[in-house]
């Protein structure tokens, strides 16, 4: 860290509301006085960070970390994962990465070796740079792997030699079978309305005037 004593922001966020922010945030106070920091603005919040639900108070931290008169030079959080909402760890060292480029300094409470280095010792920033560049080249050959084991499954489904998971034949059923399209062709000429086709077929009544009609046309 830096050896002038930083403004710091802390970013607290726990999954439920069964967990409790008060130690969280004890913690984080506690390591921040043993710094010499001065703690000047928290964050908190309690959801879950799958994406799925509004961080209210992660996106004020974002806002207020591009002010110029934001009140603090160094956001402290208790670990990367608290922070991101990132699944993967490339994308969520990332997020860190843009916020330093905007004159932010990160600190990680669990995860020292993720905190900005200070920049007059070179070798804890060459070893960070060494850390996230192996971290971040883990993570995007995972994530190519996932997605061949992806593209491999899905062609043994289409293909026949592998189930799916409900046993039921990949993509989306077909809603018109041969059996009632036969059955829209017997209906119709019998005078009723579409809306009384669908309502005996089950299916929406543009479907089955479609049916009708390209039925009509590959007998011109």
């Amino acid at each position: 860290m830096a050896s002038s004593a930083p403004s710091v922001a802390l970013y607290l966020r726990v999954s439920t509301e069964e967990q409790d922010l008060v130690g969280q945030e004890r913690d984080l106070r506690s390591f921040a006085e043993s710094q010499g920091w001065t703690v000047t603005a928290a964050y908190r919040e309690k959801v879950s960070g799958t994406g799925r639900m509004e961080r209210e108070e992660y996106d004020h931290l974002r806002r207020d970390a591009i002010r110029p008169d934001r009140g603090w030079d160094t956001l402290l959080v208790w670990s990367l994962d608290r922070f991101s909402r990132e699944e993967r760890y490339d994308r969520a060292v990332g997020s860190v990465l843009d916020m330093e480029k905007g004159g932010v300094r990160f600190a990680s409470f669990k995860e020292p070796y993720l905190s900005t280095p200070d920049p007059e010792d070179a070798n804890a920033g060459f070893a960070r740079n060494l850390l996230l560049g192996v971290v971040t080249s883990v993570a995007a050959f995972e994530s190519r792997r996932k997605s061949e084991r992806v593209r491999v499954a899905m062609r043994e489904i289409r293909e026949g030699r592998r189930p799916t998971r409900s046993g039921k034949p990949p993509g989306r059923p077909r809603r018109v079978t041969p059996e009632k399209a036969a059955r829209i062709m017997e209906l119709r000429p019998q005078g009723l309305k579409w809306r009384e086709v669908a309502g005996r077929v089950g299916l929406p009544a543009g479907t089955c005037a479609s049916v009708w009609s390209k039925a009509r046309k590959g007998r011109a």
